[in-house]
């Protein structure tokens, strides 16, 4: 950035090899301020950066332009903020004429077939993509199987022409078979795909500095998908530019609502009219039913299971199984509830307790009751459980929806079966509380 008078290192006046050496130059000279020295000498340069020193010579004499990688590495070393880097980089790119990309990059994955209904959520994405200068968030949220992804990859493909500098898309892996994805990891799978050609910086500030550089001058549409929360989403922010994130996650990510801006798209499972829908898309007209949309719970993955050959609605959630963990309805709701019990053992304990209710909905007196616990601290751990979209909140009290009821019950029989005392399991309650619940 510049400093006051103009006297200082300014990258966004560099067009040229020359203007660049010459703010290099500067970032040398302020770099050895208090010192004896009127800037940093090549050699220490050299040993600061670990380049040679006649391709360093050549690098900042003017003479080559050196790899992006290079001057994040030479700028980093003289001091330069992480706003500075930011635009370090966007002067490397006006020169390497790298102002939009030669092949527009368009990562999504295929849409999901027989895709259906969401006309609502859909409809809130198309007004929320931007017209004019700034970066629009979004978070689509949902329980386990609800269809978060399908949708926002469905909506990309139709929205493909409003965002001209293309898509890019990573899993995050928030819930899942694998550890959730660190912010630096997806970092370098969003540059890989912007700048193919480029070495990915290996500090982590420097990865942010360059992906928001790219992104500064671009109209693109980013889909971070299966986020586990606000803190793994932040730093895959852009800084500036005209477009869209999208980012979804089966928590209610209200930290980037709170802070962030974003802008929430709740989903629930399909109207049944909707559900049918896709059950006729995958079976071929004529071939579903209402009542097979019913046993499914309305749950997109579990009508989409549902659909496979021979599949015959039984009790409890075994008849869809398929062997594969990503869809695989019991093992896919496995991963919600068990972020909740790393998180909160005492709310996971009430999620099972709820499955021993054989009514559709619970208050907080019927919530206490069952978790043996005070209604004031069942109250806490429902809202765990709401914000995690395993418990829904309905007029007067809350309600599991169909199959994460099955999948609780379940949880709460194999709890009986381990328990050497065979009686009610119960939420332990703290010191102050003791005594208020028999």
């Amino acid at each position: 950035m510049a400093e006051p008078g103009g006297l200082g290192p300014d990258p966004r006046r560099v067009r040229d090899l020359r203007g660049l050496a010459g703010e290099l130059d500067l970032c040398r000279v302020r770099a050895a301020a208090g010192t004896l020295r009127t800037r940093v000498s090549l050699e220490d340069l050299v040993r600061l950066v670990g380049l040679p020193r006649s391709t360093l010579h050549r690098y900042v004499t003017g003479r080559t332009l050196m790899p992006s990688a290079v001057l994040d590495r030479i700028v980093i070393a003289l001091g330069a903020t992480p706003a500075e880097q930011r635009e370090w980089n966007e002067a490397w790119y006006r020169l390497h004429g790298g102002g939009a990309p030669s092949v527009v990059p368009w990562c999504l994955p295929p849409p999901a077939r027989g895709f259906t209904g969401r006309a609502r959520e859909s409809a809130a994405l198309d007004g929320l993509v931007p017209s004019g200068e700034g970066v629009v968030l979004a978070a689509v949220t949902g329980g386990p199987g609800v269809g978060k992804t399908a949708l926002v990859v469905h909506w990309a493909h139709r929205v493909r022409e409003r965002f001209p500098d293309g898509c890019l898309f990573v899993d995050l892996c928030g819930y899942g078979p694998d550890r959730p994805l660190d912010p630096a990891q997806a970092l370098g799978t969003l540059l890989g795909s912007l700048a193919p050609d480029e070495p990915v910086p290996a500090e982590p500030p420097v990865r942010v500095a360059r992906y928001r550089s790219l992104l500064a001058r671009r109209k693109m549409l980013v889909l971070l998908d299966n986020a586990s929360c606000a803190e793994q989403v932040r730093p895959l922010l852009p800084g500036a530019g005209a477009g869209m994130v999208v980012v979804t996650g089966r928590d209610d990510l209200a930290g980037l609502v709170a802070g962030d801006g974003a802008h929430p798209v709740g989903l629930d499972v399909l109207p049944p009219q909707d559900a049918v829908a896709l059950l006729e898309n995958l079976l071929g007209p004529g071939r579903a039913s209402p009542g097979l949309a019913w046993r499914c719970g309305l749950l997109p993955l579990a009508l989409r299971v549902a659909a496979l050959g021979g599949r015959v609605p039984a009790e409890g959630l075994g008849w869809l199984e398929t062997g594969d963990p990503r869809t695989d309805v019991r093992t896919v709701f496995s991963w919600s509830y068990r972020a909740v019990a790393d998180a909160d053992p005492e709310a996971a304990a009430l999620f099972r307790a709820l499955g021993r209710h054989r009514g559709a909905d619970v208050d907080l007196a019927i919530a206490a009751a069952l978790g043996h616990t005070t209604p004031e601290r069942a109250g806490r751990l429902l809202a765990t459980l709401v914000r995690a979209n395993l418990v829904q909140v309905v007029p007067g009290g809350y309600r599991l929806p169909h199959l994460l009821a099955a999948y609780a019950a379940e949880l709460s029989a194999d709890a009986g079966l381990r328990s050497a005392r065979g009686g009610c399991e119960r939420l332990p309650l703290p010191p102050a509380s003791r005594g208020l619940v028999s």
